[in-house]
């Protein structure tokens, strides 16, 4: 008999620790993209916190950043449960919201790198060519033409461009090489990150502007000109090796 009291009791008393659990105003419950949040005001919050600062959506420009922040506040500072639930859906419906901006933006910038990859070498042997015409020039007309200080420093401008030129390019053609895959663009060096982060709110407002088509277009020559500034602190003039002419 007091076994079965016993019973009875802990059955009653686990009943009541479930119900009570159940009916915790503090434990808030919602789904949002097959995604359960469960939890205190305190773990869900958290949980949204990592969301937000999730590699993947790094790339998000800094000025929605900011938009974004201020939705997460309104989350974060919102005492009442109801209201919290329908501040956090808006904030997560801000945060997706950029899911296709950035699957786009990772795609073109794969592809631009692609391309710059395939056509290094040609574009390779077209710089040295350029700088070996550019110093035969020059020293003809050193040889001939001396009193010409005009053309003589027209000439020389364009042999120092030319070098600068071509080791810039052989710069960036190593940093380039190493990229494999998309890997290299969602788990970027500190080049590309760099570079992503800068042109991220450029891209965003093509894409605004329906201006997908030249979206690749537009990043090559970019990011031609990052690696060409990154380059020129880098680079020694006085170790330049020719690959494909013997003499100059």
């Amino acid at each position: 008999m007091k076994l079965f009291t016993f019973i009875i009791v802990f059955i009653f008393i686990y009943q009541g620790n479930a119900q009570i659990e159940e009916d915790n105003p503090n434990t808030y419950r919602f789904s949002y993209k097959s995604e359960l949040y469960k939890g205190t005001k305190l773990q869900i919050t958290q949980k949204i916190r990592t969301l937000k600062n999730n590699s993947w959506f790094v790339n998000i420009p800094e000025e929605k950043q900011v938009e974004l922040n201020i939705l997460f506040k309104k989350v974060r500072d919102q005492p009442i449960p109801r209201l919290y639930k329908k501040r956090a859906i808006i904030f997560l419906d801000a945060l997706y919201a950029y899911e296709d901006f950035l699957t786009i933006y990772d795609n073109a910038l794969f592809e631009v790198v692609l391309h710059l990859k395939r056509d290094m070498r040609r574009l390779d042997f077209k710089f040295e060519r350029q700088f070996t015409k550019a110093k035969v020039t020059l020293d003809r007309a050193n040889k001939e033409d001396q009193k010409n200080i005009k053309k003589i420093d027209r000439l020389s401008k364009e042999f120092h461009d030319s070098q600068i030129k071509l080791m810039s390019h052989r710069w960036m053609k190593k940093k380039i090489e190493r990229y494999r895959g998309m890997d290299a663009i969602k788990n970027p060096d500190e080049f590309i990150a760099e570079f992503k982060k800068a042109e991220a709110m450029n891209i965003f407002t093509m894409i605004e502007e329906k201006k997908i088509d030249k979206i690749n277009s537009y990043l090559e020559n970019q990011i031609i000109d990052f690696f060409y500034k990154k380059s020129l602190p880098e680079i020694d003039i006085d170790k330049l090796e020719l690959d494909y002419i013997d003499k100059i």
